[in-house]
C-alpha cells in the first residue's frame, strides 16, 4: 500500500511544537487568507517594479527574476521540512520572522549575487556587448531555474514521497532531497534553456528564441498537472495504476510530463481560436511589437499559470474543500473550482491590468507572467512558511 502523508511534505502536529488551524470554516478562512499575498503582492509591485511609476521601463523584468528565485528557496524549505528553525521554535511569529528571513537571503544571493555573475559570464562567453540585451538574457536563463526546479525537480520529489529518503531524519533527509531535486533541476534547465540564446541579434525582442517559450510552456502545464493530482486529487490516479514506490512517482512524473506537452501544443489552438477573438473584440489588434503566433503562446503559459495559482488557492488556502462527499465528488468539485477560478482570473487580469499593473491596454502585448510568478512566491511563502498566519490561529500542543 502508498503510505498515506501529505502530498508535499510539511511539518505537521505530529511534529512540531506549534500548530497553526483555521478561524473559520471554509471556503471563508481560505479566502481570508488568499487575500494576504494578493494584496502584498499587489501594493509592492507598486513599489518597486510598476512601470508606471519608475524611469527605468526594464524594472519589470526583475520582478519575475525575484519571484521565480525567491520561489526555489520556498521548494527547498518544503525539501528540509522547514528545518531547523520548525521543530525549535515555540512562537508563530518566531517561526515567521526566521524563514521569511531565510527565504530573503536565498532570494537575495540568487537574484542579486549568482545571477550577476552568471550574466556576466553568459555575455563574454556568447560576445554579447549590449549591456540591456545582457542583463535581458542573463534574467531569463537565470530565473529558468525557478521553473526547472518547480517542475521536474519537485515533480519527482513529491511524487514519490521523498523516496528512498523518507526514513533519514532532517537535515540528512534533505541534504539527500535536495541533490536528487537540484540534479534534475539542472538537467531541465540545460536541456530546455540555456540555449536558446541568439547573441547575433541588436534588438531585445529577439534575443531569446522561440524554444525558450516552448520550454517554459512545457515547464507551467507540468507544474499545473503535477499539482492538481498530487494535491486537489490526492495523487490520483497515479495511486490507482501503481501501489509502490518509487512506481507511483515514475507514474506521475511521466504521466504529468506527457499532460503538459500535450496541453501545451494543443492549448495554442485555444489561444488562436478562442481568446484571440475575444481580445480583438475586446482590445484591437496585435501591435506591432509582438507577433501574433508569440501572443498566442504567451496566452498560453500564462493561462497555466493562473491555474496553477487556483490549485494553490483551492489545495493550500481551501484546504482541499469540500470533502464531505465521496471522494469522486470532492474531486470533481474541487477540479471545477480550479477551472473557474483559473479562468475568470485569467480573462480578469487582461482587463483590469493597465489600470492595475501598468499593463499596456493592448491584450496582445501584455505579459501576465511577470507579476503572476512574482505573486506566486508569495502566496506559496505565505502557504507553506507562515502557513497562513495570523489569519489562521495558533494552537501549543501540550
Amino acid at each position: 500500500m502508498v503510505e498515506k502523508r501529505q502530498q508535499v511534505d510539511i511539518p505537521t502536529s505530529k511534529n512540531a511544537p506549534v500548530v497553526i488551524m483555521s478561524r473559520f470554516k471554509q471556503p471563508w478562512s481560505g479566502l481570508l487568507a488568499f487575500s494576504v499575498p494578493l494584496l502584498v503582492s499587489i501594493i509592492t509591485w507598486w513599489i518597486f517594479f510598476d512601470p508606471r511609476y519608475h524611469e527605468d521601463q526594464f524594472l519589470i523584468f526583475l520582478a519575475p527574476t525575484v519571484g521565480g528565485l525567491g520561489l526555489i528557496g520556498v521548494l527547498w524549505a518544503i525539501w528540509f521540512d522547514n528545518w531547523p528553525y520548525y521543530n525549535k521554535l515555540r512562537k508563530a511569529w518566531q517561526i515567521v520572522l526566521v524563514g521569511t528571513i531565510i527565504n530573503l537571503a536565498i532570494m537575495v544571493i540568487l537574484a542579486f549575487v549568482l545571477r550577476p555573475i552568471f550574466t556576466r559570464f553568459l555575455a563574454q562567453k556568447l560576445g554579447i556587448t549590449d549591456e540591456i540585451i545582457a542583463d535581458y538574457v542573463g534574467k531569463s536563463i537565470f530565473g529558468a531555474l525557478s521553473g526547472s526546479t518547480f517542475s521536474f525537480a519537485t515533480l519527482w520529489v513529491s511524487a514519490t514521497m521523498f523516496w528512498p529518503f523518507f526514513k533519514y531524519d532532517q537535515p540528512k533527509r534533505g541534504i539527500f532531497v535536495w541533490i536528487v531535486g537540484t540534479v534534475i533541476t539542472i538537467i531541465t534547465w540545460v536541456a530546455g534553456f540555456l540555449f536558446t540564446v541568439d547573441p547575433t541579434v541588436t534588438d531585445i525582442r529577439y534575443a531569446i528564441k522561440d524554444s525558450y517559450l516552448d520550454a517554459l510552456g512545457l515547464t507551467q502545464w507540468t507544474i499545473f498537472y503535477s499539482l492538481l493530482t498530487l494535491m486537489v486529487l490526492e495523487y490520483w490516479p497515479w495511486t490507482k495504476i501503481a501501489k509502490k514506490q518509487p512506481f507511483v512517482g515514475i507514474y506521475a512524473f511521466f504521466g504529468c510530463g506527457i499532460l503538459g506537452f500535450i496541453t501545451y501544443i494543443g492549448f495554442k489552438y485555444v489561444a488562436k481560436y478562442a481568446f484571440s477573438p475575444i481580445f480583438i473584440a475586446l482590445g484591437g489588434e496585435p501591435g506591432f511589437l509582438i507577433t501574433v503566433e508569440k501572443s498566442w503562446t504567451t496566452m498560453n503559459i500564462s493561462f497555466a499559470d493562473f491555474l496553477i495559482a487556483a490549485v494553490i488557492l483551492v489545495a493550500l488556502f481551501f484546504d482541499n474543500w469540500p470533502k464531505k462527499y465521496k471522494q469522486w465528488k470532492n474531486f470533481i468539485i474541487r477540479v471545477v473550482l480550479v477551472l473557474v477560478i483559473g479562468i475568470a482570473s485569467f480573462f480578469l487580469y487582461y482587463l483590469v491590468s493597465p489600470s492595475l499593473f501598468g499593463e499596456p491596454r493592448n491584450h496582445f502585448i501584455k505579459v501576465p507572467t511577470h507579476f503572476l510568478v512574482y505573486f506566486l512566491w508569495l502566496e506559496l511563502l505565505f502557504a507553506y512558511v507562515w502557513r497562513k498566519w495570523p489569519i489562521y490561529k495558533e494552537f501549543k500542543k501540550g
